[in-house]
């Protein structure tokens, strides 16, 4: 699962309460009838089963499944050949099970980084470590500095940070979030951050780094992550912006011409509070190297027809994300067990049932590239180059860390949210139809008869699970979603998550509920209601 991110990324959409439902919704007004899956397909979901792909994928000789790293491709093969193996045609690139795309790796070169402030004739020369570099390019750009709020122009939700504020040639200054009432599922890409800002002829965008990150770079110990190699979509970086984040210290120079600091900024835009654009007396001249490489990499996907002719262009999806984590400088390796080694193998063992008795609609299987390094490749295939129809997806059951469970007696404090061997997370289920939510809890009930545990699920948990896996690119669609997780322990992103730590057992029963929960919406008559979304609060 995708660590939070200190600072946004303003190539991507901000990672805010859309969608916003009160978890644990009332059950909709829908009778359901909860059928059988096959028993042929349930027997081979099994832990013995689940072990043997997971012996492989966690293994050392895949060093941790790196998304750049030439294992990762081993790996996408290995995922290939089962998908073949078990029936499921190709729905990549040219017949083949990979969707392609190309991914920007680039690190800034700290000495030759600089922005120059300009504050009421006063001039401000920042090194790097007040600020960290958000681009993927190099370049230089310099203007009068202009406060865009959100920076979100969305005329059709009534709302226009840009009406009446000229910005070109400037360099725009954002706060992060969105407005109060507002639904950004419907934002497009255009409306919002840095192409917003360059729609409307901006030269340069500075943002904000969070206040714990910004804490942390002042002490020097942030600047390992703010200068370590960031990865995005080729695909994002072409045309845009450079764009650069302030710590506190800089940022409250800006801020207080606009009439707040980084606190109150922070506070106030955490409740979607209201904003006021301005020029500001103040101008800013950035300049931006970093060395970037480009490499490519592939999601792997696969269809299973369904074999209703009416039913048949639908689709439901059910993914995992097979990256991990880079090799460190000292050469450990990361396995990735449970991160997401267990919902990798456990799609599989889904893929497998399925095909043993094949339902009326069709199955889309989807393994994530670069997860980890922001939910690049599910991104990518909804945004850029869907494999199926979006609008034909009838759901998205994705799978992230289901692999661990909390003894009695664990008192360590970083097991404190892991569940046990009887629990699951549950998260997003209610956001977009409420009906996908009663079909969860009905096939539940009827199956494995887990505990269903809601705490990820509201809107206000610090943590923000919703926006932290792959189904989030799904859900900002419009497509309904349920994520499956275990919740983090100590060994989250840590050499230690290997595979004598995975509860098969467990991890069985899950992945037989998201099979016996798969197998309601690939066969029941419509498709479930969506209801209509309740605006951010």
């Amino acid at each position: 699962m995708h660590a939070q991110p200190p600072f946004p990324r303003v190539t991507l959409r901000r990672l805010f309460p859309a969608l916003v439902l009160a978890a644990c919704a009332l059950a909709a007004t829908v009778t359901i009838r909860i059928a059988d899956p096959p028993a042929a397909g349930e027997s081979v979901i099994t832990p013995a089963e689940l072990r043997e792909h997971l012996a492989f994928l966690a293994s050392d000789e895949l060093g941790g499944r790196y998304t750049l790293s030439p294992s990762f491709n081993i790996a996408a093969r290995y995922l290939a050949s089962r998908l073949e193996a078990y029936g499921y045609k190709p729905a990549g690139d040219g017949g083949t099970y990979f969707q392609h795309f190309d991914l920007i790796s680039s690190k800034p070169r700290p000495e030759d980084c600089a922005v120059t402030l300009i504050i009421n004739g006063e001039t401000s020369e920042l090194k790097f470590g007040d600020f960290v570099v958000s681009s993927a390019h190099d370049g230089s750009a310099a203007g009068d500095i202009v406060f865009a709020g959100y920076g979100i122009s969305a005329p059709a939700q009534k709302h226009d940070d840009y009406a009446g504020l000229n910005v070109k040639g400037k360099v725009v200054l954002l706060a992060s979030g969105v407005p109060k009432g507002m639904d950004d599922a419907k934002l497009g890409p255009e409306e919002e951050g840095e192409r917003a800002a360059r729609a409307h002829g901006a030269v340069a965008v500075i943002t904000l780094l969070s206040p714990r990150f910004s804490n942390a770079l002042r002490s020097g110990q942030g600047r390992g992550f703010a200068t370590r190699p960031r990865v995005t979509l080729a695909r994002d970086a072409e045309g845009t912006l450079l764009a650069v984040a302030l710590g506190a210290e800089a940022a409250n120079k800006l801020l207080a011409l606009a009439g707040t600091d980084a606190e109150k900024l922070a506070s106030a835009t955490k409740d979607g509070g209201a904003l006021e654009p301005k020029a500001l007396p103040a101008h800013a001249d950035i300049k931006i190297a970093v060395e970037a490489t480009r490499a490519p990499t592939q999601n792997v996907v696969a269809v299973l027809p369904g074999t209703d002719p009416k039913l048949k262009d639908e689709y439901v999806a059910f993914s995992a994300h097979y990256d991990h984590l880079q090799t460190n400088a000292q050469g450990k390796i990361y396995p990735g067990a449970d991160d997401d080694g267990s919902g990798t193998t456990s799609v599989l063992a889904i893929a497998r049932a399925l095909a043993i008795h094949p339902p009326r609609r069709s199955v889309f299987v989807i393994f994530h590239a670069g997860e980890e390094l922001g939910l690049l490749g599910s991104h990518y295939n909804t945004d850029y180059a869907p494999a199926v129809p979006l609008d034909r997806l009838v759901a998205d059951l994705n799978i992230d860390m289901i692999g661990r469970s909390r003894p009695p007696g664990d008192n360590d404090e970083k097991d404190k949210n892991l569940t046990d061997a009887n629990s699951v997370y549950l998260v997003g289920a209610d956001r977009i139809s409420r009906e996908l939510n009663t079909i969860s809890e009905a096939t539940n009930q009827r199956f494995e008869k887990l505990n269903f545990n809601y705490l990820y699920n509201d809107p206000r948990n610090p943590e923000r699970i919703y926006y932290r896996s792959d189904h989030w690119n799904y859900a900002k669609h419009g497509v309904p979603i349920i994520f499956y997780f275990d919740g983090t322990h100590v060994d989250y992103h840590q050499p230690t998550d290997t595979i004598d730590k995975i509860d098969f057992n467990k991890m069985s029963r899950i992945a037989r509920l998201v099979y016996e929960t798969g197998w309601q919406l690939l066969n029941m008559d419509h498709r479930p209601a969506i209801d209509q979304p309740a605006t951010a609060p």
